[in-house]
């Protein structure tokens, strides 16, 4: 019989630039050329006489592809089928499986007639008479004959349970686990391993009687968004991915199920937002699909010391989304391996799986020979940067053997660098001995800017990048902090119902004690937690205190410009870049702020950032964030955003005069409230910063904040600054931290510098030809 061949052979020009470690590339499919199709997942099957195939998930159907000659692929069938970004399939003996989101029910194709036909029967299974199905995310199949169908449109779109040995073609269901969504999982000796992506754990199941499945324990993954998982050989580990920006390839001991325990945690590529996906194990090494990094291997060898051993990327760039390698198939005898990438197509790859050079230690203190925990360990060429745990132990390794140098860092102890040699297969030892920085007393002493009283319970922060150190002051407005490092330090004091202050002041233990003195009034940049409170009922988005995490085409912005450090509040703000994981969802949330006392003042402006999202394709945007004041006795709205947004999220600021608007009380409060009405669900998401309470309209801050031409220089500085950039005389305007406007001055070409010798410590907005500058003056 004639058989359908169509060769697909390497361009070596087009492929060679792309990143490589251990793992060759023999030939390359383009989906796009081939059907105008994205690729979802793939699996391999291997044929009575040893034949290779890749049984490909894409957009628009199934493809299976022989790649017995890895660097000529021959598609030798193809199915088309509902358009869908899903589609996955697995194999048992001779049948592959393939499940979409798509309503096209459960394919079956019969691979029998391989590799002397190309005619493949298929089957449709959608469940049994009144308990059907019609899609589902995708499935595992076991060596017993049972697979396993997750994340169907059937109840929660937990497991369906089907036996395949009477006749593979026409499955029975034997048995089903509903409590949870059910995303991805894997089964051996009757024990299922399951991912919960969005109830953020794992589970493993008891499924000897597959008409009653026990739960045998439970246990969350890093960053609670768990999208698969995979047991070690031997079932004493087991591996998981979460599907989310930054996230980590875990491994856990699940040896005593009673106590499971994490073991070490990796990432592709430390520090950046690249998502993992799949992760496979083939003997002691695990194969992951990662999205933007392609596919990297990792050495397992040693479960607490994960070591990145090999990669081939197949997507150019690198972003935080979902771009790249869906999915890996790492299982053929041969040792090739196949991945799709979902716009790149299927590359057709050489493994090669070397074990890692390894190098682990104890960290102590040269005094006392105390083990040291929180030890950051640096070695030259890792990809990951270690800390020793609670026993004073480091684990890591190389992909190669060379020589490293091994850098430890702890706050409060001199940094020390050492050298090893590694070597391949082996583990060095190597041990480090700390010395202790002396520390020295730094006191800071805070006190109303008005009378000179102490104050507090005042919060302080003093930040250093090796430590940071907070405390509250004692009802003599004092706080002795114990340093380690001399040099420059970020200072910020607060406390509701005084203006914040922050500067950068240099330390050292010559430093006489700090005295820092609050202007009486109502101010918060959320770098403190002041005692907003938050209700509501949305199922998630629940506003929250922290550092914006950005999200694709919502969340982009950092936190208001003009305010100190970077936190804000927002609503929802898991680590992810998929701007529907966290968004107000299904409810409300309404935040409030603590009680403030306007009476007896006659022309109050209440000022803050305030930024928005709304939006869900073509439908009705019906959402919106609605900020009212209270008196205690009297509620209104003085601000409504509820405009259909699809452009980036940005914070604007905004001045209300409160004069007239109802009787001042002591018992003030503002309403912040965004709501995800359930009529006609959107992506909705908001942010609130910067409030603060002036006389007068913060003017300087609603300027457009154009990229600036002039720079203040110091900055910060004691005395004075210099304004870099004037070309011509122009108005300089200064304000203070809340808005209130210090002086004005004109400058020209000959005259940019600007005595601040009676100026107080703090924050400053420089205004220039509608520009608006930060600048921070600090003690001489």
């Amino acid at each position: 019989m004639n058989h359908l061949r169509i060769f697909f052979f390497l361009c070596v020009l087009a492929f060679s630039a792309n990143a490589q470690l251990h793992i060759d590339s023999l030939s390359h499919i383009d989906y796009q050329i081939l059907h105008g199709a994205n690729l979802n997942d793939v699996w391999g099957y291997v044929d009575e006489l040893g034949n290779e195939y890749a049984i490909v998930g894409t957009s628009k159907g199934t493809s299976i592809v022989n790649i017995t000659n890895g660097a000529a692929p021959q598609e030798v069938f193809w199915l088309p089928g509902s358009e869908s970004i899903w589609r996955d399939p697995c194999v048992f003996g001779n049948y592959a499986y393939i499940t979409t989101e798509a309503e096209d029910g459960l394919l079956i194709i019969d691979l029998n007639p391989l590799p002397q036909s190309n005619n493949l029967p298929t089957a449709v299974y959608t469940g049994p008479v009144g308990s059907s199905w019609q899609s589902a995310h995708t499935c595992y199949t076991s060596p017993t004959g049972y697979a396993y169908i997750f994340g169907s449109n059937r109840g929660n779109g937990g497991v369906i349970i089907l036996d395949l040995n009477p006749n593979p073609m026409a499955p029975i269901e034997v048995g089903s686990y509903d409590p949870y969504y059910v995303h991805d999982g894997f089964e051996r000796n009757d024990t299922l391993y399951t991912a919960h992506i969005f109830d953020g754990f794992f589970s493993l199941i008891d499924v000897s009687d597959k008409s009653n499945p026990q739960v045998i324990a439970t246990h969350s993954s890093p960053n609670s968004f768990t999208h698969n998982i995979w047991p070690s050989a031997s079932g004493a580990q087991v591996f998981t991915t979460d599907e989310i920006s930054g996230a980590y390839i875990a491994a856990y001991d699940i040896s005593n199920p009673a106590q499971i325990t994490e073991l070490d945690r990796v990432q592709s590529t430390q520090g950046t937002h690249v998502i993992p996906h799949n992760v496979h194990v083939k003997g002691n090494f695990l194969i992951t699909s990662y999205y933007s990094d392609g596919i990297v291997i990792h050495d397992a060898s040693y479960p607490n010391n994960l070591v990145k051993v090999g990669y081939y990327d197949t997507y150019p760039g690198q972003t935080p989304g979902y771009d790249g390698c869906w999915g890996v198939y790492p299982f053929y005898p041969s040792n090739k391996a196949v991945a799709a990438d979902i716009t790149k197509g299927l590359f057709i790859l050489q493994m090669h799986y070397n074990q890692a050079a390894y190098i682990n230690g104890h960290v102590s203190d040269l005094a006392t020979g105390a083990l040291l925990e929180n030890v950051q360990v640096s070695v030259s060429g890792a990809v990951m940067t270690e800390q020793t745990n609670n026993a004073g132990f480091y684990a890591s390794g190389l992909a190669d053997a060379q020589l490293v140098s091994v850098t430890f860092n702890k706050a409060g102890y001199y940094p020390l660098t050492l050298t090893a040699n590694l070597s391949n297969g082996q583990v060095t030892t190597l041990d480090a001995h700390l010395l202790a920085i002396p520390p020295y007393s730094f006191n800071v002493h805070v006190t109303e800017s008005q009378s000179g009283n102490p104050i507090s319970n005042a919060q302080i922060r003093l930040s250093h990048p090796m430590i940071t150190h907070t405390g509250l002051t004692n009802g003599l407005g004092d706080e002795s902090l114990t340093l380690y490092y001399q040099d420059s330090y970020e200072l910020t004091v607060g406390k509701w119902s005084y203006q914040s202050v922050c500067t950068t002041l240099v330390i050292t233990a010559s430093t006489q004690d700090i005295t820092i003195e609050l202007p009486k009034g109502y101010y918060d940049d959320f770098e403190f937690d002041f005692g907003w409170s938050v209700i509501g009922n949305a199922a998630t988005g629940m506003w929250e205190r922290g550092v914006p995490f950005p999200t694709t085409n919502t969340v982009t912005s950092p936190d208001a410009d003009w305010d100190c450090g970077k936190q804000a509040m927002l609503t929802g703000n898991a680590p992810a870049v998929n701007p529907d994981v966290d968004d107000v969802d299904n409810g409300f949330t309404t935040l409030i702020s603590p009680i403030f006392d306007l009476a007896g003042l006659t022309t109050p402006v209440l000022n803050y950032a305030r930024s928005f999202y709304c939006y869900h394709g073509p439908g009705l945007f019906n959402d919106s964030l609605i900020i009212s004041l209270s008196n205690g006795l009297q509620t209104i709205v003085i601000d409504q955003v509820g405009a259909p947004q699809g452009n980036l999220m940005s914070f604007n600021y905004v001045s209300i005069p409160l004069t007239g608007l109802l009787p001042f009380t002591n018992t003030m409060q503002l309403f912040i409230r965004i709501a995800d009405d359930a009529a006609n669900p959107n992506i909705t998401e908001g942010g609130f910063d910067h409030f603060v309470l002036t006389n007068e309209p913060i003017a300087a801050l609603s300027q457009s904040q154009q990229t600036s031409t002039f720079q203040l220089v110091p900055n910060p500085g004691s005395q004075s600054f210099r304004v870099a950039g004037i070309q011509n005389e122009a108005q300089l305007s200064i304000y203070s931290a809340t808005g209130a406007l210090v002086g004005t001055q004109t400058i020209t070409p000959l005259q940019t510098d600007i005595s601040t010798s009676d100026w107080p410590e703090g924050l400053y907005f420089i205004e220039i030809d509608t520009q608006v500058l930060r600048w921070v003056k600090i003690a001489q």
